[in-house]
């Protein structure tokens, strides 16, 4: 699971909350241990110098991929991210959006994404539910999605376009 907030463990090191779940849920020796760490790290693109530092002094991107790293330490066939752009900007969010792609792809795991980023749901999208109050409202893939015919939908990504669009133009000003 990768939560919105990452959700690391400030008193950790970077590589300590990598390791965390192989320390809870495997006998894998400590050699072994930090094999898979410094797999995972790599896989997220964190340089070795990062490892020993806490999370606090790193930045909000680098926080998402150790969380997502600690997501697939323990090898999951499914991967939960919950927000995985919240806080991020845009350039820090494609490369979120590409990072979880790839890992899926790799890694041949099912990944639940739960969004508000249209921009992500269109890029990596493959069988999306959008579900407005509660409900399930349209159901289809990210060729469809910019053809639907449900006005909630529509309605939904015009404003997250319009909002994604505005935040950008004051952005570079």
């Amino acid at each position: 699971m990768v939560f919105q907030g990452g959700a690391l463990f400030d008193s950790i090191s970077v590589e300590g909350n990598v390791r965390f779940p192989l320390d809870m849920f495997t006998n894998m020796t400590l050699k072994e241990k930090q094999q898979r760490v410094d797999f995972c790290l790599a896989h997220v693109n964190i340089e070795k110098k990062a490892f020993k530092l806490s999370p606090s002094e790193i930045s909000g991107g680098m926080k998402k991929r150790v969380a997502i790293a600690r997501a697939i330490a323990l090898n999951p066939r499914y991967l939960f991210c919950d927000e995985p752009n919240s806080g991020l900007d845009p350039e820090t969010s494609t490369v979120i959006d590409q990072l979880i792609r790839d890992l899926t792809r790799e890694f041949q795991m099912t990944t639940i994404i739960n969004t508000h980023d249209m921009n992500s749901v269109i890029e990596i999208g493959e069988s999306i539910l959008f579900i407005s109050k509660g409900e399930k409202e349209w159901m289809g893939t990210n060729k469809e999605i910019l053809n639907s015919h449900n006005k909630k939908l529509n309605d939904f990504i015009f404003v997250n376009k319009l909002y994604a669009q505005m935040r950008k133009d004051v952005e570079e000003g």
